[in-house]
């Protein structure tokens, strides 16, 4: 496979960050250019996207064009076609399903087309657009399950289908913003899978696992098992909301609380609640007014630990509703700019009672010490996600168009069209 160049862009709710990297044998970054908001007297650029959303077109434009400028120039490339993430309280999955009456034909790689076709055809929610699909798996007879059902023959195939969606007005407001920046899109993705590409190994997602990639302003949570995206949900709540708890409660300005949240923040958990001496020190600041005042560190933990709680009640809320908590075997992996809380993998142990880790993104080459941190998670996941399903031409038994925003990105059906 000959090296390719691939620009990422991860739009979120506190930063937007953009790489370019080549995709050959390895993932190797060129470039990278990343824009933190801040919220000062010249303008609080918080306001600009909400809860994952853009909120602000003209200036969320101006910041992606500076980043994947930024980013190509370091790479010393020329304009190219950008994978962005989309997040937000309109991304979920919706599940369809698609029968034949064979008579005992044999299946054929047209069969199989029709059936994933039809399936396509299921009514969208308002307000809903279809992002991409992926097939799962194939019912024949009723009764056997198969992934590659060609050639086989049977009395009837049903195809069961994961359709992923988002919200119709925010995938048209990204469409903007990269036709804004000058830019070519190449594919709009779910955060989380994005995430669970650079963060999730091969077992895990076998095996059964839930990833929660909890960024400043959406929770964005996908459970695999078998290999395949069982659930997909994002929750309008991260990590800018304990910071908003943190200055309500501690009555100190918003700038100061992530501060306080970033150097002295953590997660309260049943093994060292009773560890009075750690919760018993002081934090010395200056607030807002230009005072010196001392907070207790336990009434930031605990602030913390309240709204870190309440995220994980939506998530195992939601897991309870779709009745797939149980396929949870491998555990639970946590990642995103919240994920660098001390002591939240211990408290999500203890919470969902399953074996728990921080999603570090797997990445050895150069900037490989900026990489280390999860909040990198969904902009490298793009980098992974290009070369497994759009570049790979190992899996792929033909190029996937740049421009064909149904085509399924996980490749199960793809060399069946050989």
């Amino acid at each position: 496979m000959s090296n390719k160049m691939v620009f990422s862009l991860d739009i979120g709710s506190s930063k937007i960050v953009a790489m370019v990297g080549t995709i050959g044998e390895q993932i190797e970054i060129q470039g990278i250019s990343s824009y933190y908001f801040s919220n000062n007297s010249k303008g609080n650029d918080f306001a600009s996207v909400s809860s994952g959303v853009i909120c602000d077109l003209e200036l969320i434009g101006g910041l992606v064009n500076q980043t994947l400028s930024e980013s190509r120039i370091e790479a010393d490339c020329s304009v190219g076609s950008v994978i962005t993430n989309i997040s937000g309280g309109k991304v979920c999955n919706l599940y369809s399903t698609s029968k034949l009456d064979l008579s005992n034909q044999a299946v054929s790689a047209h069969i199989i087309q029709t059936l994933i076709d039809n399936a396509r055809q299921i009514k969208m929610p308002d307000g809903f657009e279809l992002l991409d699909y992926e097939v799962q798996e194939y019912l024949l007879d009723n009764e056997h399950y198969a992934i590659n059902p060609v050639h086989l023959t049977a009395k009837s195939i049903e195809s069961n289908i994961n359709l992923f969606l988002g919200s119709s007005g925010q995938i048209a407001n990204i469409k903007k913003v990269i036709r804004y920046s000058g830019f070519g899109l190449s594919k709009i993705v779910p955060s989380g899978i994005l995430s669970g590409m650079s963060v999730l190994n091969h077992d895990e997602k076998e095996l059964g696992c839930c990833l929660i990639d909890i960024g400043a302003g959406t929770t964005d949570v996908v459970v695999y098992e078998n290999g395949c995206i069982r659930y997909l949900c994002s929750y309008p709540v991260g990590g800018e909301h304990i910071t908003r708890d943190i200055a309500h409660v501690l009555k100190i300005s918003r700038n100061l609380a992530e501060d306080i949240k970033l150097n002295h923040g953590g997660c309260s958990y049943m093994s060292n609640m009773n560890n009075s001496q750690k919760f018993s020190e002081g934090i010395s600041i200056t607030d807002h007014r230009g005072v010196a005042v001392s907070i207790s560190r336990k009434l930031l933990v605990d602030v913390i630990t309240d709204r870190v709680k309440e995220i994980f009640d939506l998530v195992k809320s939601g897991l309870s509703k779709q009745r797939i908590y149980g396929i949870i075997s491998s555990g639970v992996v946590i990642t995103g700019g919240v994920a660098s809380l001390a002591n939240i993998d211990e408290l999500a142990r203890q919470y969902f009672g399953l074996p728990t880790r921080i999603g570090i993104p797997n990445y050895t080459g150069d900037f490989s010490d900026m990489m280390s941190h999860p909040k990198y998670a969904t902009s490298l996941g793009a980098l992974y996600f290009a070369s497994e399903y759009m570049f790979n031409d190992a899996k792929q038994s033909k190029v996937v168009s740049q421009n064909d925003e149904f085509n399924s990105i996980f490749g199960k059906i793809k060399n069946f069209f050989k």
